[in-house]
């Protein structure tokens, strides 16, 4: 039986309605944090240690955050037989006045 291409959220328009989808969740609201407070590449597999979450489920939530272009993919890498992906914060929460605040990181740009 082939395989179901997950169905994408509709997009929001504006970037603060995107960054309130994105944010809609606890654990898309702390993936984000990291990613924004890290400042580098990140994995679902790396963000599943800091959460103490399973991956598959880290990585349905960063597959939102890029759906409602939070963070975009940047790197792949061969990992015994399969793909990992790795991905960074895009300038979303910095567009958005409130984003940082939002997050928990103060209102000062990096």
């Amino acid at each position: 039986m082939p395989k179901k291409k997950r169905q994408r959220k509709p997009k929001a328009t504006t970037p603060e309605d995107r960054l309130l989808q994105a944010l809609a969740h606890p654990l898309r609201k702390q993936l984000l944090h990291l990613y924004v407070q890290e400042n580098r590449m990140l994995s679902p597999k790396e963000l599943s240690v800091f959460t103490k979450k399973h991956v598959s489920n880290v990585g349905y939530h960063v597959r939102v955050l890029v759906d409602y272009e939070a963070v975009e993919i940047v790197a792949e890498q061969q990992r015994r037989g399969s793909v990992e992906h790795f991905y960074e914060a895009t300038s979303l929460v910095d567009e958005v006045p409130w984003g940082r605040a939002a997050l928990g990181l103060g209102g000062d740009s990096a």
